[in-house]
């Protein structure tokens, strides 16, 4: 009886040690963003994680999820006929995979998509973030925040 035990047990062990690595992976994939446009007032602004999927049979994928604000809540300065537009590329090395921009105007929009190759085989290993804010007419004045860099982990 006892020598039936130890394989029981270690078949026990193994299945538990293969069941927790997808969660480990998962944790450590996902980076926290944060991107403004740059101006005292705080008028766009982006925020929430970016999290790298990739793995011999899923396609590679940076997932996004978080908000871009323009103009929301309480500031000490006057609304302005601007909106903010968030920009995320994704790139293996110096190539540009992928490229998704979010517009929100006076408000929260929330985000959530996946940057990611046409062909589904470039991984990524870096994101870009920048928050710009652009002229609700024709003419006016547009200006960008420092663009924050992200490595996948």
């Amino acid at each position: 009886m006892r020598l039936r035990a130890w394989p029981a047990l270690g078949v026990v062990l193994a299945a538990g040690l293969l069941a927790a690595q997808p969660a480990v992976a998962a944790a450590q994939a996902a980076v926290k963003f944060y991107a403004d446009s740059g101006d005292p007032c705080g008028r766009g602004v982006t925020e929430g994680t970016l999290d790298w999927r990739e793995g011999p049979v899923i396609r590679p994928i940076v997932q996004v999820e978080g908000t871009l604000v323009d103009d929301a809540g309480f500031s000490p300065c006057a609304k302005d006929e601007l909106h903010s537009r968030a920009t995320f590329s994704a790139y293996k090395s110096d190539l540009l995979v992928d490229t998704e921009t979010v517009k929100a105007d006076n408000g929260t929009v929330p985000l959530s998509f996946g940057l990611s190759d046409a062909n589904g085989v470039t991984a990524m290993d870096r994101v870009v973030v920048r928050v710009c804010r652009f002229s609700n007419t024709p003419i006016g004045i547009s200006y960008c925040g420092k663009a924050a860099e992200y490595k996948m982990p």
